[in-house]
């Protein structure tokens, strides 16, 4: 663990697009609620982590709230973090209007988050981690791993590529053409600066970084061809070991 913050990774520095102004978290929303389908994305974290009506849930990465909202009807109690103050403060706010009371909205990071040791039942990220080098992906993997209670599961959704392509030039083109074709202009163009600037895994390296940081992976799942989705195990000693 990094406890020193001379060598912290800066998470919002490294966050993508600046949404300090609410004006762009709300645009931001509205364009979200018309290309993601939230209420299938709760279902799916829902029934693959089996979430029950005594699970605590932490969302890292909440943006703007849609995930923790969603899941608040299918849990005790939902803790809700990102590093962005103002989706935070939109997030609650939302929240508030529609009454739902057991979510806990805080400003935290992977790496900044303060919780204590196996508090809870589920960890849940989605498209938030490959914000984060595979150093601190490792760092944020193993501060998840010590907030999850024994047996706890962890929802895993993010950018990861295939390790097999024989010319990545033309794997992102092809990606980028067809998210074009299907979304439009602007989700092609942000497409594009991810791929650049960001910090997408192989997949490989993806499942190393989990067992390495003492998960057991049970489910596994590739879409897009570059979005990888993992349901992962808080392993006991016994399988960490292998």
């Amino acid at each position: 663990m990094i406890s020193d913050t001379r060598y912290l990774y800066d998470e919002i520095h490294h966050a993508g697009v600046d949404f300090s102004d609410e004006r762009e978290v709300a645009a931001y929303d509205s364009y979200m609620q018309k290309l993601r389908n939230i209420g299938k994305e709760v279902d799916r974290i829902v029934q693959s982590a089996q979430v029950d009506q005594s699970d605590v849930i932490l969302d890292i990465g909440t943006g703007t709230g849609e995930i923790p909202i969603g899941l608040s009807a299918w849990c005790k109690q939902v803790l809700a973090i990102d590093v962005s103050a103002a989706m935070i403060n939109y997030a609650k706010q939302k929240a508030d209007k529609q009454g739902k009371r057991s979510i806990e909205f805080l400003q935290a990071g992977f790496l900044t988050f303060r919780f204590d040791a196996e508090t809870f039942d589920v960890v849940v990220s989605q498209m938030a981690m490959h914000h984060l080098p595979d150093f601190w992906k490792y760092i944020a993997l193993k501060r998840i791993h010590a907030v999850l209670k024994p047996e706890g599961r962890f929802f895993l959704h993010d950018v990861v590529l295939p390790g097999t392509v024989p010319n990545y030039d033309q794997f992102f083109h092809d990606a980028v053409s067809k998210i074009e074709a299907v979304a439009g202009d602007k989700v092609a163009r942000d497409a594009e600066k991810s791929f650049r600037d960001e910090y997408a895994t192989l997949d490989w390296a993806m499942e190393s970084l989990l067992k390495k940081a003492g998960f057991h992976i049970l489910q596994q799942e590739f879409s897009a061809p570059f979005i990888g989705t993992y349901l992962c195990k808080k392993a006991s000693a016994e399988i960490r070991s292998i």
